[in-house]
């Protein structure tokens, strides 16, 4: 690039301190558009990711209580299961043929879908003393 001296001064010599604020000025001017643009792409950008995140975190959120439904699901389903196993084993050694015994299990069967998880395990504690006597 070549430069050409030019007799016009850049700066007034008589009130330097006014040149500079004005030169000041000018550069500002003609750069803050440009800081301004990258600001609020910036801005926007944080914005979306922001959004993205209470997105994602409320999903989580979801997808978490979903998962602790299904554990305590799981849970019961067990404790069904185990229930159903013992008045198996009960059926099978031939401790139902007392009178009491198998009116208690018939109802049993019929309501075990609609007990609560407390009664379900005094349920299996009740089938596990009871195994335990006759093979003990």
């Amino acid at each position: 690039m070549i430069i050409e001296e030019t007799n016009i001064p850049d700066v007034i010599e008589e009130n330097i301190d006014v040149s500079k604020i004005l030169l000041a000025d000018n550069i500002i001017e003609n750069i803050y558009p440009l800081f301004d643009e990258i600001y609020q792409d910036k801005v926007g950008t944080l914005s979306s990711y922001d959004s993205k995140y209470k997105q994602i975190k409320t999903k989580v959120r979801k997808s978490k209580e979903h998962l602790e439904g299904l554990m305590l699901k799981l849970e019961r389903t067990k404790k069904e299961s185990k229930l159903l196993t013992r008045i198996e084993k009960l059926i099978n050694s031939g401790l139902t043929n007392d009178g009491a015994l198998k009116h208690e299990n018939i109802i049993l069967l019929k309501i075990y879908n609609k007990l609560t998880t407390e009664k379900l395990e005094e349920h299996l504690r009740n089938t596990l003393k009871i195994i335990s006597k006759r093979f003990s």
